[in-house]
């Protein structure tokens, strides 16, 4: 989730009112254009809806340092990542049909996607390992982009790296959506989202198999429709009536499948997350709810605070302990401060050098050789320690 670089659209693409979603090309294949949206860099309020979702997350994470905040919150802060998602679901999809017409399509989306993610990515698992060797081998798994599916299993992951499985999440979804938007028309984009949101609360609703996963959110199949209720948000009306007829699909699906329909159904977790999905299609093609520049500060650093914060909240116990304010205060206080430096002199500098890539085509080619050296080096090393 962050703000790219504002693409330019092609001349040629028709512009349509933000109601009106995106345009229906007449066949699959042929090139959808984009609705004329405000510009995802400056949507006023999308920066608040992310501070709103790592504040979330933080707040969750943080309950085991109060002596008075319910534990039963902890599990609600699952709905922060979720908001997390629906923003990049949007926001991704936004990007990429607005990309259409470049020549360097592929190119550019995953250069941005590797210089926004990869680097603090890195150097959390490095502290990690650094700081606790012991399930530095694990690693593996967040370099095969695959650590939430190891989590999912039961796989220890490097100590206070819990966090990434939704990075792994959302970089499956980096590497199928592109294509995806490349080969369809809005018609087939529209169904095949439907299909994945469908299926995806299928899985978490225990109507489809969950693949023996321990931890069912950590799977792709179990929070793909978070990501897909975000895309729909992206075409307007249109994806809204789509989303509005999956949800309705699914209801009647859980009710003709369940024993105790109307006690069992998770009316206010579905509930939630449905209202979320709402919150985010009403800032993005009405009037933001929220305006703050607090959280809009804070969304603009939610990356480095969601990486960042986890290990935090790990040393406040340690070091001050389970009380009333003291150690919740101090997790608040470092993981912003942490948050802010490491955006400032770590994230922003590193990223400003992914247009050297972009204008470079031997750069990229070694980008792109480095990184497919790195996953033959990781399945190389995966293949190996089976046989052992």
């Amino acid at each position: 989730m962050s703000n790219q670089a504002t693409m330019v659209l092609a001349p040629s693409l028709r512009r349509l009112a933000p109601s009106k979603g995106l345009v229906r090309p007449s066949v699959i294949g042929e090139r959808p254009a984009a609705a004329q949206l405000p510009d995802h860099a400056h949507v006023r309020g999308l920066d608040e809806l992310r501070g709103l979702s790592v504040l979330w997350v933080m707040l969750s994470h943080g309950t085991g340092l109060t002596t008075w905040m319910p534990t039963a919150f902890a599990g609600y802060g699952l709905h922060g990542v979720v908001l997390f998602f629906l923003i990049s679901g949007y926001l991704i999809t936004r990007i990429l049909v607005e990309s259409k017409d470049r020549t360097d399509y592929f190119s550019h989306f995953y250069i941005n996607r590797l210089f926004r993610i990869w680097p603090l990515m890195f150097l959390a698992l490095l502290v990690s390992v650094l700081i606790w060797p012991a399930h530095a081998p694990s690693a593996v798994y967040n370099l095969l982009l695959v650590n939430n599916y190891a989590y999912a299993m039961g796989i220890e992951p490097p100590v206070r790296t819990d966090v990434m499985w939704s990075l792994a999440i959302e970089q499956q979804f980096y590497l199928f959506w592109p294509v995806a938007v490349w080969l369809c028309s809005e018609k087939a984009l529209l169904l095949i989202t439907s299909l994945i949101v469908l299926i995806g609360l299928g899985v978490d609703g225990g109507l489809l198999p969950q693949g023996g996963v321990k931890i069912v959110h950590a799977s792709t199949l179990g929070s793909m429709q978070y990501l897909g209720m975000g895309v729909l948000v992206a075409f307007g009306r249109k994806g809204l009536i789509y989303l509005l007829g999956t949800w309705t699909l699914f209801l009647a699906w859980w009710l003709m499948q369940s024993a105790m329909p109307v006690l069992e159904f998770r009316w206010i977790w579905y509930g939630l997350t449905f209202t979320l999905a709402l919150l985010v299609y009403q800032t993005i093609h009405a009037k933001p709810l929220l305006q703050s520049r607090y959280l809009a500060f804070t969304g603009e650093r939610c990356y480095g605070l969601y990486l960042i914060h986890f290990f935090v909240s790990a040393l406040a116990f340690i070091g001050i302990g389970k009380g009333v304010w003291m150690a919740g205060t101090v997790y608040f206080i470092l993981s912003f401060l942490l948050a802010v430096i490491s955006f400032k002199y770590f994230e922003r500098p590193i990223r400003s050098l992914r247009v050297h890539f972009h204008q470079n085509v031997r750069l990229r080619v070694g980008l792109f050789a480095g990184v497919g050296f790195m996953i033959l080096v990781n399945v190389a090393y995966l293949v190996i320690k089976s046989k052992a």
